[in-house]
Order: structure tokens, then sequence, then C-alpha cells
């Protein structure tokens, strides 16, 4: 079923290669459009990647239909021009998911191993390579969720079985927190978009998957805090609600932590404010013992990030809606 152009998501989330893949435009020719005649404008990643969303990629899907049809570049740039100056709507065919499926790369979990060793062989450089090969190829909450949280989970492995020392747990944490850091930083900082704080529970030192989660809500244009490690209850809800915060989230990996989170809710509760924030949680410790989320009040936001944003915007969308 044919969609219109602006139904599609602005997010920018696609690479240049995963461009390729969807359109069969080359990646010259796509440089060459955007220079001579300002097709699309791609936003950049921190280390000067283009990055197109999928209203990019629908655009150029309707190009090379157009072009399929007999239409030279310049004549389908200017109906394109001219139907938006007319304000006419643009329909795009629906993508071909036989095509789709033979373009599918390497899987992104090929890359864990290949950091994790670059990693514990404290070679930043050659982790370096590594993370900017995934985000040539992937999309970036790919990266996060399949690539870097993976190899952070198989060092903790390693030095809980003893096969690398501490130190060399400590390299790798600080070498990707650094990474997300500079993500996080390097997003537009919206003020005028609902301000969801993150955090780790009481007690909680494990703040990757936190991290991991702020850098997404802050890409998908929310006005994400990231408050870090170890954050009191009490002091994360009364921020929460003097900077009228629209939803607070907090991880714990571990069963004390988690059940720190009991008091969340009630504390927000009883705060008497018309509208106090929503609360979400998730982490480890509530993926792998469902008990826990009966005992923690609030929204169990999954063990996927990538399902949580969504799961987010449905919750805010609701609560404006007086749902």
């Amino acid at each position: 079923m044919r969609r219109q152009l602006e139904d599609y998501s602005d997010e920018p989330i696609y690479n240049m290669k995963a461009v390729e893949q969807q359109t069969g435009i080359s990646a010259a020719t796509l440089r060459a459009w955007e220079r001579r005649y300002l097709l699309i404008e791609p936003k950049r990643t921190p280390s000067g990647y283009r990055l197109y969303s999928d209203r990019d990629i629908a655009l150029l899907r309707w190009v090379r239909q157009q072009m399929n049809e007999g239409l030279t570049i310049s004549r389908v740039v200017a109906m394109l021009e001219a139907a938006r100056q007319n304000g006419e709507a643009i329909y795009v065919e629906p993508q071909d998911p036989v095509a789709l499926a033979r373009q599918t790369p390497q899987p992104p979990s090929d890359f864990v191993q290949p950091l994790v060793q670059a990693l514990i062989s404290l070679d930043t450089e050659r982790a370096d390579e590594v993370i900017e090969q995934t985000f040539a190829l992937y999309t970036m909450p790919t990266v996060y969720v399949e690539v870097i949280a993976p190899a952070l989970i198989e060092i903790g492995e390693l030095w809980h079985r003893g096969e690398i020392s501490i130190s060399i747990e400590h390299f790798a944490t600080t070498y990707l927190r650094g990474r997300l850091l500079s993500l996080l930083q390097a997003y537009l900082h919206r003020t005028d978009m609902p301000m969801i704080i993150v955090g780790c529970a009481p007690g909680e030192r494990h703040e990757i998957g936190a991290l991991i989660f702020a850098v997404m809500l802050r890409q998908q244009g929310f006005n994400a805090i990231y408050l870090g490690q170890d954050v009191p209850v009490d002091d994360i809800v009364q921020t929460a609600l003097q900077e009228r915060a629209a939803m607070v989230c907090l991880s714990a990996n571990n069963q004390s932590s988690a059940l720190a989170l009991r008091e969340v809710q009630p504390l927000l509760e009883r705060s008497g404010h018309p509208n106090p924030p929503l609360f979400g949680y998730g982490g480890r410790a509530f993926d792998t013992d469902p008990a826990l989320r009966q005992q923690v009040k609030g929204h169990y936001l999954g063990s996927d990030p990538r399902d949580a944003v969504n799961l987010i915007h449905n919750l805010l969308r609701a609560q404006r809606n007086g749902k």
C-alpha cells in the first residue's frame, strides 16, 4: 500500500551503506545528487558520517521509481520542487521485502568479538576501527544494542571467570562510556521537548545500559537528562518534580538496586503534584527475574531499549490525551 512521504519518520538513523542497500543508489551518486540538486540534507554523526531517515530513504526510492520510468534526475527534481510548492502529496510505493532481504549485510553480532578482543588488548585504535565500521553498516540503535552492549556483557563475563583483570574491565567500560557520552553531547539538547530523566538505581554502578538508553532518547528528540550511577531515590524524585519532567527512567542490574526502586512510584504519588512524572524501569535484574517486576510499581520498559523508546512515545502520548 502506498504511503505519503510525510508519513515516514524523519529521525536520522541510517548510514550511507544502509541507504545504498535499501535504494540501490550508489554512495557516489547520492553524494553527487546532494551536492548538485540539494535533494536531501543528511545529518552527521560526531565522527562526520552521514545519517539518513526513513523519509530520506522513501524519497530516494520515489526518485528511483521515476527514473526507472524514463525520467532524468533533473526532471524528477523539478517534479519534486513543483509538488512541494503546490502542496501536493508525494506517494511512495512500498519496498519489496524479498529484494530487501537479499541485501541484508553481515549480522552485527559478527563485530562483537573483534570489539572485545580490541578492548581486552587495550587497543583503542582497533576498537575505534571496529565501532566506526559498524556505524558505517548499521543504524546507530543497532550498534548500541547488538554490538556495544553484548561486547560489554562478554567482557564482564570474562572478568567473572577470572580470564581478565579488573583493570582491563575498567578500561573497556571507560572506553565505551566515553564513546557514548560523546554521542550524547553531540545531539541537540531539545529543551522544548518532554524531559526524561535517566539514571541508575541506588547502589547501581553499571551504567552503560542506562547511558545507551539516554543516547537513544536524545537521538529521538527528547530532552534526555542523564544522571549517571547510584542516584538516591529521594533526590531523583525531587529533581523530577522540580524540573517538571515528563518521565523518570531508572536502571538496575542487581536485586538490591531493583528493590530500592519500590519507593519511586509511591513518592511521586504522594507528592501532591497534579501531573507527576511517569516512572519507568529496566535493567538486567528485571529482565531475568519477572517476580521483581511485581514488586515495583511503574512501567517495566522491557529488555530492548529500542522497544522501550517506542513504549515511552506511546505512554507520553496517552498522558497528553488524558488516558
